[in-house]
């Protein structure tokens, strides 16, 4: 489906009334739940006398309460009750290979058994997991690890800041950058500002500009307005648009962004925490043929093991993080645990993996399939719903809350609304067996089937015939 057709059709299921599964339902697919997994009910109620609200995952369904996972292979789960799941959501996107892939255990077991999970001193692994980054990535020819995303994000800021010598950085609206202090404004949803900042002083915002999406004239003149006050360090964005996707991102973005970061000798980062490695082995600078100065990776790297991130780029501005000599900036990074043996050689040995295995082909393979099913269920049956993807990232809006523009009158309500229709069917799909990701994604991987996929579409019909119209 092309940009000019998704946008369209967002903005009009924005315009459109909200079809949703009704709260009668919506009661019962709550207590079905209840009555299938009593053992995650107890277990939630001793997780919420020592853990804050119950839960330490946001992506989890959390209503009525959010379930224990006792096992996972391939394309499913299974609770603690012993109930399966065909898994879409793939832990926000690193699992390609399928859960707990045979190969990927044993060959990092093996590792730790011989070496040990870490030492503080330089591992093998770590030379070998950075010049495979390297080799897949020609943007990229030096790596520094880190422990998340979020900590490889802090520190492309802090780097192109240190680098360029000036202090504003670009954002787009909407998009996620993790959880630091300065990329939780506007964060998930566009102009929401400091809505999702509290605890945090507004200064830390002092030298951040956003830019709504898919808006050049927009981003250019904040690139104008920055050089009055210093200049710009860096524009940082997903490069598929907000959140994977699901504000989608005009074909020719990139490219624009490319250019306006040198006309204005900005750096350019990719956040490709989920893309990199998902879309390509190149990600979507590849997807998309254009380089960033800067680019972030995290959990697709190491296939889901903790300790994931890492932050890539040109020699010239990575060597900074060694210092360089009198008057060379160093800016100041760490962490205990980065680049651990888990973590570098589990990135070894997944992009191993996804290249033996065409592990990328085959996930892109099974998006089409459900996507095509995706499309072809809502037109039968009268819906005005459809599919889109990138890759094996699949979005399916029914209520497109995030194409409502919130600074409009009633917009942040309809917003609202339209966010409890998408989280309703979330419920509804799991009550039957299927995670997704917010209850509008799917993540697929090369174990998912033919028949997981058929499976899928069965029970988006039976749920959508909860849904009156």
């Amino acid at each position: 489906m092309k940009f000019a057709e998704i946008m369209d059709r967002r903005q009009a299921l924005a315009r459109d009334p909200i079809l949703s599964i009704p709260p009668g339902s919506l009661a019962g697919i709550v207590e079905k739940i209840r009555e299938r997994t009593p053992t995650s009910g107890l277990l939630f109620e001793r997780a919420a006398r020592v853990i804050p609200g119950g839960h330490q995952h946001i992506l989890a369904m959390k209503k009525p309460y959010p379930l224990t996972i006792r096992r996972a292979l391939g394309c499913c789960l299974w609770d603690a009750d012993d109930n399966r799941y065909l898994d879409y959501l793939m832990m926000a996107g690193p699992i390609l290979l399928g859960h707990n892939y045979p190969p990927l255990l044993e060959a990092v077991i093996r590792a730790v058994r011989e070496e040990g999970i870490g030492s503080g001193w330089t591992s093998e692994w770590e030379i070998r997991a950075a010049e495979l980054i390297c080799r897949h990535f020609p943007s990229v020819e030096k790596v520094r690890y880190f422990q998340s995303g979020t900590e490889a994000d802090m520190a492309a800021a802090r780097l192109a800041r240190a680098c360029t010598g000036k202090k504003k950085i670009i954002r787009i609206g909407g998009a996620y950058h993790g959880w630091s202090s300065e990329f939780t404004y506007d964060m998930h949803i566009p102009h929401s500002g400091p809505f999702q900042c509290a605890g945090i002083p507004e200064e830390f915002f002092s030298q951040l500009v956003t830019v709504g999406p898919n808006d050049p004239e927009a981003l250019e003149q904040a690139f104008q307005k920055n050089r009055e006050q210093g200049g710009t360090a860096a524009l940082i964005l997903e490069a598929l648009g907000g959140e994977s996707g699901a504000m989608p991102v005009h074909p020719d973005f990139n490219r624009w962004a490319r250019e306006l970061c040198d006309r204005h000798g900005a750096l350019l980062i990719m956040d490709e925490v989920v893309t990199g490695f998902r879309l390509a082995m190149g990600g979507a600078q590849e997807y998309f043929g254009v380089r960033a100065d800067l680019t972030v990776l995290g959990k697709v790297l190491t296939h889901g093991f903790p300790s994931s991130g890492a932050l890539g780029g040109r020699a010239d501005i990575m060597d900074c993080l060694a210092g360089g000599g009198p008057g060379r900036p160093k800016p100041f990074v760490a962490g205990t645990m980065a680049a651990n043996v888990i973590s570098t050689c589990a990135t070894c040995w997944t992009l191993r993996f996804l290249e033996e295995e065409r592990a990328i082909e085959r996930a892109n393979r099974a998006a089409e399939k459900l996507t095509d099913g995706l499309n072809g269920l809502f037109a039968g049956l009268g819906f005005p719903f459809f599919a889109y993807r990138y890759g094996s990232i699949i979005h399916f809006e029914t209520a497109a809350p995030l194409a409502v523009d919130i600074r409009r009158p009633g917009g942040l309500e309809s917003a609202l609304a339209r966010k409890e229709a998408v989280d309703r069917l979330g419920l509804a799909l799991l009550s039957e067996g299927v995670v997704t990701k917010y209850g509008n994604r799917a993540f697929t991987c090369m174990a998912h089937e033919d028949a997981d996929l058929e499976r899928t579409l069965e029970i988006f019909e039976r749920v959508l015939g909860w849904v009156p119209r």
